[in-house]
């Protein structure tokens, strides 16, 4: 069990581990008064129930869809969203289901914002655990170029996609999404003030619009959570300076 300030979470039994990447994903996102999101490859809802907390404390009750290709992962969520206190239980709805199978099943422009931090290591070792497989390789589940067309349908023509991946990585992406939806905005996250980034929260849309980019770090040169990440986790995780 992962213990958040205002809710707690199941996660021994999800493909992947509630970890920083989720976390940073669903709070560095821009939230506005979307009515139906989407959580692409959900695990046990981390992402989902963050946002959910943003939303709610804004008056806004969104429907929260998260799908995931592994039925443990959306047992898990289930449960956790019958124990979730902030939003209503008939708010969030969980599937065991792919990506491709769910745009085919829903209205496109349905969706006005989709998260994902989704399977990124391609062409390298895979693991023997086909759980971590399916949860953080690509080859042959869900390429970078059916994300990018499969959320362009889903997406309202206001809708954004949101996603998390390692820099290398977002480069790759950012290429695959040249004509067919445009990059809005780059949080380039560092673990420390004094390394490269790691990886990048991106936006894309259908619309071109300004872009903006930004860096964010994790720790400063001591090795203490830097004040814009206690200021950013602290309505979710207690965190204090050394």
């Amino acid at each position: 069990m992962f213990h958040f300030k205002r809710f707690s979470l199941e996660h021994e039994n999800s493909t992947l581990k509630i970890g920083t990447d989720a976390v940073l994903l669903a709070l560095l996102t821009d939230i506005g008064g979307e009515a139906s999101v989407l959580d692409l490859g959900c695990g046990c809802g981390v992402v989902a129930f963050c946002a959910a907390q943003r939303y709610a404390d804004n008056g806004i009750r969104p429907t929260i869809h998260g799908i995931d290709i592994d039925a443990d992962s959306v047992a898990e969520s289930e449960r956790n969203a019958a124990n979730f206190g902030l939003l209503h239980r008939s708010r969030f709805v969980f599937e065991n289901t792919s990506f491709q199978e769910f745009a085919e099943k829903n209205e496109p422009g349905s969706v006005d914002l989709i998260l994902t931090n989704p399977p990124y290591f391609h062409n390298c070792l895979l693991p023997s655990e086909k759980t971590k497989l399916r949860s953080k390789h690509g080859d042959g589940n869900l390429t970078f170029g059916e994300i990018l067309l499969l959320s362009k349908r889903l997406l309202a023509e206001n809708g954004r996609l949101s996603i998390i991946l390692p820099k290398a990585e977002s480069e790759t992406f950012t290429d695959a999404a040249e004509g067919v939806m445009f990059c809005n905005r780059k949080v380039y996250i560092h673990p420390t003030a004094a390394k490269p980034a790691n990886r990048v929260v991106m936006e894309f849309s259908k619309k071109c619009k300004p872009f903006s980019e930004s860096d964010f770090s994790i720790l400063d040169e001591n090795h203490n959570h830097t004040a814009e990440y206690l200021d950013l986790t602290k309505p979710f995780l207690t965190l204090k300076k050394k």
